[in-house]
């Protein structure tokens, strides 16, 4: 079986607003790629020879498309590239796709030796979940006669019916920090400093107060990437709260699904402060000098703010209410405020040129930190979702601690308190926001899932101490294979 062509599919994206001003035929593509129905950034795929093929533009701009979130739409985009792309290696058609075809990719995707890049089964679930929505929408739409992607296929041989979804897909097997391990990784790989402890007197990192800013963020709310990559001054919670972690609201634009609160730690939010009164005012300063605020093509500056929204006015002068639900990364990245020292960005993380910065960007801030740790010898890598998966492990573990007989609560108490606050595993995903509690359990929190067992069976009566209850945790993650504890921490 050969291999997907040397020439494949293309992968485009339709530009953002903004981009391309001032070039040669930029505002007739962009009003072109707006009338065919694609928004900014939209992924799209073109034949191998650039032509455009209508039925599969027609997928890309489709309501069945555009639902999906913005990170499952590149990435529907990726698989379906790879697929039209495997089936023009064997000269075949997309409208011509049979049964046997799927079977044929998920063989030399999965299972053939030839292949030097096999995949996991809950890869090509995924890969199989785009083909599946693709197909499924041109058969409804009358393209197709058959959905050649249905759940259960004629196997290849005549050996009745096999299912195309891998038996053995399961989340991927993600990695968790402890306090001591991520305090090891964010101190030498972004704060410079020597595994020792010590300064590192070559170090010169000019970001150092925005990164570690970041990462504290993510480590004490469990943030997704996106969500705090593009986090308004307007949605961070007053300073002046009390308790330990304080509590403020997520647009819905740039949450995976629906808007919802979310808390951060009161250090966390004070790193925020002290990052925006140095290095993010230093940017801001220096951006003003430089102008690179003057007209702006798209911004929106903020001229007040109530308990519906934002009040913004455009390039024209118009003004409009927007809510923080409305407002998507795009939106966020062109947005303003006005002070006594003129235009300043509206989202709290900024380059150095003092725009903001894409939150994918991040992405590559964490690559470099890694980078540091390994060549100095620290056992400890780390990357912005795994900040999230470490959140809702160390939010559980204290939860299980309360819900345990070491807080000398007695059983009818505990049932009052599961009563009054909810289940443990109900208050992290309150906490991580998702809507299905089985993707709390099943993806973020796979290291306790033996842990209720192990404390009923295994742990000492409740005249143990707090410390002998963190040491058995410790121990019982550590079997797990999944926690990463920096070889002891510091």
């Amino acid at each position: 079986m050969s291999s997907p062509a040397p020439v494949m599919w293309r992968l485009g994206r339709s530009l953002p607003e903004g981009q391309g001003v001032g070039l040669p035929g930029a505002d007739e593509l962009v009003a072109r790629q707006r009338s065919a129905g694609f928004g900014p950034g939209q992924p799209f795929l073109l034949r191998p020879d650039g032509a455009p093929d209508v039925d599969v533009l027609a997928f890309f701009t489709s309501a069945t498309f555009k639902l999906l979130s913005e990170q499952t739409r590149l990435s529907y985009a990726k698989d379906l590239r790879l697929f039209l792309s495997f089936l023009e290696s064997q000269g075949k058609s997309w409208r011509d796709t049979t049964a046997s075809d799927l079977l044929d990719f998920e063989y030399w995707r999965r299972r053939d030796p030839d292949n030097e890049h096999r995949v996991s089964g809950a890869k090509f679930s995924r890969e199989l979940a785009a083909c599946k929505k693709f197909f499924a929408w041109q058969h409804k739409r009358g393209v197709l006669d058959d959905d050649p992607a249905a759940d259960e296929v004629a196997s290849a041989g005549g050996g009745g019916l096999r299912s195309l979804r891998p038996r053995d897909a399961r989340p991927v097997r993600v990695k968790w920090l402890t306090p001591g391990a991520y305090r090891q990784w964010r101190d030498v790989g972004l704060a410079g400093r020597l595994p020792d402890g010590t300064a590192d007197r070559s170090w010169r990192g000019r970001n150092d107060g925005r990164n570690l800013a970041f990462a504290d963020l993510l480590w004490s709310s469990g943030l997704r990437l996106r969500e705090a990559g593009t986090l308004l001054v307007q949605e961070l919670p007053a300073g002046d709260g009390q308790g330990q972690f304080l509590r403020s609201r997520l647009g819905a634009g740039v949450a995976k699904g629906r808007g919802r609160d979310f808390w951060m730690s009161t250090s966390a939010r004070r790193q925020l402060e002290a990052y925006m009164a140095s290095t993010r005012a230093e940017a801001v300063s220096r951006a003003r000098r430089e102008g690179r605020y003057d007209d702006r093509s798209g911004a929106l500056v903020v001229v007040g703010q109530d308990r519906s929204g934002l009040r913004v006015r455009d390039g024209d002068g118009r003004v409009r209410t927007l809510t923080l639900d409305q407002l998507d990364w795009r939106d966020r990245a062109s947005l303003f405020v006005q002070d006594d020292g003129g235009l300043a960005p509206a989202m709290v993380f900024l380059g150095d040129s003092g725009l903001p910065m894409r939150y994918e960007s991040w992405e590559a801030v964490f690559s470099s930190a890694n980078r540091r740790c390994a060549r100095l010898g620290v056992p400890v890598s780390c990357y912005p979702h795994m900040l999230r998966h470490s959140f809702a492990l160390r939010m559980l573990v204290t939860l299980l601690h309360a819900f345990d007989r070491r807080m000398g609560l007695t059983p009818q108490e505990r049932r009052e308190y599961r009563m009054l606050f909810g289940d443990p595993w109900t208050l992290v995903q309150t906490l991580l926001g998702h809507t299905n509690p089985q993707t709390t359990r099943d993806i973020y929190l796979e290291p306790v899932s033996g842990l209720q067992v192990d404390l009923f069976l295994n742990a000492e009566d409740s005249t143990g101490s707090e410390q002998e209850f963190t040491d058995f945790v410790h121990r019982h993650l550590a079997a797990t294979g999944l926690v990463n504890d920096g070889g002891g921490g510091r």
